[in-house]
């Protein structure tokens, strides 16, 4: 399985995706889920080199049936 629970049981983490830093080639004004600097915290929304985030990962995708 490719997904489980956190300790606290909390929320539902994947196991084989991993966060990516922010660097210099990440996108720019596309949406993405953001780690907040200060809290920790996932948010979807738009990168634009604020300083604010530490990390980023793509959106999944649906399968096609």
């Amino acid at each position: 399985m490719t997904h489980k629970l956190n300790t606290d049981k909390t929320a539902l983490v994947a196991t084989d995706h991993y966060w990516i830093p922010i660097d210099a080639d990440t996108p720019l004004g596309v949406k993405l889920l953001l780690i907040n600097q200060s809290a920790g915290v996932a948010t979807l929304g738009q990168y634009f080199k604020t300083g604010h985030f530490t990390h980023y990962a793509a959106l999944p995708k649906f399968k096609k049936d």
